[in-house]
């Protein structure tokens, strides 16, 4: 349960890093650059990733880190654009109610059970970003700030579903560590690359650097303790991603509404509700 519980801390702070970004005038490109190398290096400092035990099936599973590394900072991108335009709870509630996919993928491919009252979650959690992400003028709002989330529903759904496979079936506990700082290191590489042929140049500012390194550090802890957690909680997968991304979800929406006065409407908080009321019937 401790490794589920600082999965929820860490990535409740990437989205609160995303939002004082913007307060500071940093540049996402430069910011998300930093993070991923941030990650790769904390990796390197913490663990012993190229140990024997952990380094021996390496090429069961390196292409799959190749393949997250890039939907990462992809993703990336997209979560810190939607973060400071769309706000933190909208972001948020999309990207981590893409559990349905997971869980989906779960129940599809390792036969696990699942009861009516989860299917009525899954359906519930649906519904829940709709009403999350629903403006009531639609003609005076930016469309991005509607598309954006949607995208980010579905992309978080493949990277999860990504995860969830490779936990499962490539790697060991051991190789954890490795293949999460991997993971890290393509998406450096890939920001670097952004930032070589982008025509913005990269932001030396010391607020970036700074919200880099803790971003990356609230990056890196994700995806490790998320994968221990589903290595060592003892709970079905299915369990440990609805409670891990609707923790997140309500730890974030406070986050945003205390720390930067995000304002919602009656039908998104309808969905905030939803979607922990969907947490319900997935447990």
């Amino acid at each position: 349960m401790a490794y589920l519980i600082l999965s929820i801390l860490s990535s409740s702070m990437i989205y609160v890093v995303f939002r004082l970004a913007k307060n500071y005038n940093c540049q996402l490109s430069s910011l998300i650059t930093y993070n991923y190398l941030a990650a790769t290096v904390l990796g390197l400092l913490l663990f012993q990733p190229f140990s024997y035990n952990s380094a021996n099936n390496i090429t069961n599973w390196f292409p799959y880190g190749i393949l997250l590394g890039i939907l990462f900072i992809i993703m990336f991108y997209l979560i810190g654009n939607s973060a400071q335009k769309a706000g933190i709870t909208v972001t948020t509630l999309a990207n981590k109610l893409s559990l349905v996919f997971p869980v989906l993928f779960s129940l599809i491919y390792f036969n696990e059970q699942i009861s009516t009252l989860k299917y009525i979650g899954l359906a519930t959690a649906f519904l829940a970003v709709i009403l999350t992400i629903y403006k009531k003028d639609v003609k005076k709002t930016n469309l991005l700030f509607i598309i954006l989330p949607i995208i980010i529903f579905l992309g978080s759904g493949l990277v999860d579903s990504t995860v969830k496979y490779v936990q499962a079936v490539k790697i060991t506990d051991e190789e954890v560590a490795l293949y999460t700082i991997v993971v890290f290191f393509v998406a450096s590489v890939c920001g670097l690359f952004i930032s070589l042929f982008s025509k913005s140049k990269t932001s030396f500012r010391t607020p970036t650097l700074l919200l880099g390194l803790l971003l990356g550090l609230a990056n890196f802890g994700s995806l490790y303790f998320f994968m221990n957690a589903l290595n060592k909680s003892k709970l079905d997968s299915s369990l440990v991603f609805a409670l891990n991304n609707m923790s997140i979800v309500a730890l974030s929406a406070l986050l945003g509404r205390v720390l930067f006065n995000e304002k919602l409407n009656k039908i998104n908080f309808a969905g905030i509700v939803l979607a922990i009321i969907s947490l319900y019937f997935l447990l």
